[in-house]
């Protein structure tokens, strides 16, 4: 046997892949910061946010006819320009505010050279948000799903993620390097579905306790150490 071919190489360090909203974000309820704006009955906006949010995180609806219905929900039956853009700019404040555990995750896997990439079901307009906020510097990229026309759990959107990752490395997908944290399970079976390494991140409580540790920040901490990845 060859010097060369008895030296084993060392595996590739894993990518680690994030959901946002329940995940990384603090907290998952935006309504009250849109009902500041729209005015109205809080069950008839919060209807309207949630029943659009599929097709507006899918990129099939545009954000005048998305906020419009949200708006008109509430008191605002014909929204203006100015108002739409208002209503975006909530909801991404909202969203975008990091719960402060998993920020203090996504620094110390930063700083020791993992790559980091976000898969988010979101829209068009947050995609294009969270690529300004000062955390994302962390990402090599980010997978919106309104971008691409393709939400979770749909097996395509996870072919997207990989195919970018082996063009980004210069080489071919490996789903089982892939370490991919999601709050919902349909989400995390459909990662599995294609081999990724798929775990379930307990949704983040805005309202606990201080002091009381993020049952998902200190999940993934445990298990990244155990893939070999230091956080020290």
């Amino acid at each position: 046997m060859s010097r060369r071919s008895s030296v084993r190489r060392a595996a590739p360090r894993p990518v680690v892949v994030f959901d946002f909203g329940g995940v990384l974000s603090a907290g998952h309820d935006p309504v009250g910061d849109v009902l500041e704006i729209t005015g109205g009955d809080r069950a008839d906006v919060a209807r309207a946010y949630w029943d659009g949010r599929a097709a507006y995180d899918h990129g099939d609806t545009s954000p005048e006819r998305y906020w419009g219905a949200v708006a008109a929900a509430g008191a605002i039956p014909e929204p203006s320009a100015t108002t739409v853009e208002d209503l975006q700019d909530a909801d991404d404040r909202y969203w975008l505010r990091l719960d402060p555990e998993a920020r203090a995750l996504l620094h110390d896997l930063a700083r020791n050279g993992v790559t980091l990439v976000l898969l988010s079901n979101a829209s068009i307009a947050f995609g294009e948000a969270v690529r300004r906020a000062d955390w994302f510097e962390a990402f090599s990229f980010a997978v919106i799903s309104g971008e691409e026309g393709i939400v979770k759990p749909d097996p395509e959107i996870y072919e997207i993620l990989l195919s970018a990752l082996a063009h980004e490395s210069g080489g071919v997908a490996r789903p089982g390097g892939v370490v991919f944290f999601d709050d919902r399970e349909e989400n995390v079976r459909g990662a599995r579905d294609l081999g990724i390494d798929a775990h379930l991140w307990p949704r983040n409580d805005p309202d606990r306790d201080p002091g009381t540790p993020n049952p998902g920040v200190a999940q993934a901490r445990e298990l990244l150490a155990a893939r070999g990845i230091t956080l020290d």
